[in-house]
Parts: structure tokens; C-alpha cells; sequence
């Protein structure tokens, strides 16, 4: 394969998945802000908690990583991505599952 051959085939994936990854970033904002308020002050907020456990949003990210490994990977694993850095960059925490004391 040649490199103009290559570049055509690399740049249109490299340029989804670059898509993907700003638009897991920006489903994470938008989740944070619609639970938390615009400018995430809030910290009476709902949670989803199972029995001791607080599931975070970024769950979904990781839920993508997974699929990603199976189906659609050049879309689903930047958009996890997205999701996952975009919330440990905002609340500094990359876990999905918080034990509540």
C-alpha cells in the first residue's frame, strides 16, 4: 500500500474517532451540568446509588470502552474515552463505583 492510499484510509478514521472522543467530552459536560447546574455549584444533586454504592456517569464510558472491543471501535472507545477523562479531569475521580460510608 502505498502512502496516498494509506493517508486515505487513515485520515477519515483518524477524524471520526477524534469526533468521538470531543463528543464524549462534550456528553460528559452536558451530563454534569443538566444533573448539577451550568456552572456545577449544586452539591445537593441525584445520585444513582445500589446498596452502598454510587454509580457515577462515567460507567457509561466504560460500558463503551467494553462494546468498543467488539463492535465499532474507531467510534465507541474515543467516545468512552471522551466520557472517562472528562469526568476524572472535572471531580478528579476516574472510578465509576464509590463506596457511600
Amino acid at each position: 500500500m502505498g502512502r496516498r492510499a494509506f493517508l486515505r484510509e487513515v485520515i477519515p478514521r483518524a477524524a471520526t474517532a477524534l469526533g468521538a472522543l470531543g463528543l464524549g467530552f462534550l456528553i460528559d459536560a452536558v451530563w454534569a451540568r443538566a444533573v448539577r447546574g451550568a456552572r456545577l455549584e449544586r452539591e445537593d444533586y441525584p445520585r444513582f446509588v445500589v446498596g452502598s454504592y454510587r454509580v457515577h456517569h462515567n460507567v457509561v464510558g466504560y460500558l463503551m470502552l467494553v462494546v468498543g472491543l467488539f463492535a465499532y471501535p474507531v467510534v465507541l472507545i474515543p467516545l468512552g474515552l471522551g466520557m472517562i477523562v472528562g469526568h476524572g479531569i472535572r471531580d478528579r475521580l476516574f472510578w465509576f463505583v464509590e463506596r457511600m460510608d
